[in-house]
């Protein structure tokens, strides 16, 4: 059985609110029953309990990570965020608690606050605007610190923590632009909100200063509902009279689906068709050819959230804290001149 406060007091022959105060170093204890304590603490291998300490604290050194969305949808770029949350809540001796398909439940996350089974909370992929508003405003209500990410929030009062999707289309679009390319395909997945609205927007901006006419036609918007919406993505542009000579696809997974798509139909990537992803994940690199991308760094979103979330739960952040990473283009083999004229 584990050694308590109670035995150390025993075998000392004092009483354990004194062995208490000497243990955290209390002036109003003499430094020779600190130092008598200290000794039998070693001599029984003694370990003060976390739980208790918590408890006296009102803290309890835990952070929630609340994932919004199908896990399977996001597990190449969850595998590179919480790497990033957790080194850096371990950096804080803070621990990591993993909770799924939270946010969208406002009862569950009020019963998660009013627990104060955690510290603070990060809730991944928030649903849309209004209803994270109402989320925000729910957590704050429970004096629960939170921050959002990897998604842009459109309110000036909510912390978030995201990536600049808005630059990252724009240079996807311009490398194509930049390679004589004029009619580029476009997926959409509407339902990340912010992120689908920032990145059509980037594309939007592209075309526009290039002086090439949006085509709606070119524009596809994604069924994730679906089996296997790459397929049917790549069929949409594939069906077009004049089909894209380049396409954006919304993630890299998807992207890379569109190769082997690519290849099944007779085309050669990037002589027939340039095609291009989205996040830099890390088996982008090693297909073939290996995928242009823009690479946000997800591990990097991870450690911020973390430093945020912190800020905020020791009273040291002021006001909401919002932070837009860059991200950066890799051009790579699957992208290619445009042939023909």
């Amino acid at each position: 059985m584990p050694i308590t406060i109670e035995d150390l007091a025993s075998k000392l022959g004092v009483s354990p609110s004194t062995v208490s105060k000497a243990l955290n170093d209390r002036a109003d204890v003499s430094l020779r029953t600190k130092e008598r304590v200290r000794k039998t603490v070693r001599e029984l291998g003694y370990q003060p309990s976390a739980a208790a300490r918590n408890l006296r604290r009102q803290r309890t050194d835990k952070i929630g990570l609340v994932v919004n969305y199908p896990i399977h949808m996001v597990r190449d770029f969850l595998t590179e965020l919480i790497p990033g949350i957790a080194a850096r809540a371990e950096q804080s001796e803070y621990h990591l608690i993993l909770y799924t398909a939270m946010a969208g439940n406002a009862e569950r996350v009020k019963s998660l606050c009013r627990s104060r089974e955690v510290d603070g909370i990060i809730i991944a992929w928030p649903p849309r605007a209004s209803e994270t508003v109402a989320l925000s405003q729910l957590m704050t209500q429970e004096d629960m610190p939170h921050v959002f990410l990897p998604r842009r929030v459109p309110h000036e009062g909510i912390s978030f923590v995201a990536a600049d999707h808005i630059g990252g289309a724009k240079a996807l679009t311009r490398h194509l632009i930049c390679l004589g390319h004029r009619r580029i395909g476009f997926e959409r997945l509407p339902e990340v909100y912010e992120t689908d609205f920032d990145r059509h927007a980037g594309y939007c901006q592209a075309l526009a200063e290039a002086g090439i006419a949006y085509q709606p036609d070119l524009v596809v918007a994604a069924d994730s509902s679906a089996v296997d919406y790459a397929t049917r993505s790549f069929r949409l542009f594939s069906a077009l009279p004049e089909p894209p000579t380049a396409v954006l696809f919304f993630t890299d997974p998807v992207a890379i689906r569109a190769l082997s798509l690519a290849r099944q139909a007779g085309l050669r990537v990037p002589q027939d068709l340039s095609i291009a992803g989205y996040d830099g994940i890390l088996s982008s690199a090693v297909t073939e050819p290996a995928l242009t991308t823009v690479w946000q760094s997800a591990a990097e979103m991870g450690r911020l959230a973390v430093e945020s979330l912190l800020q905020l739960i020791s009273g040291e952040g002021n006001g909401p804290i919002q932070h837009t990473l860059p991200v950066k283009l890799f051009a790579r083999g699957s992208t290619g001149a445009k042939q023909g004229g």
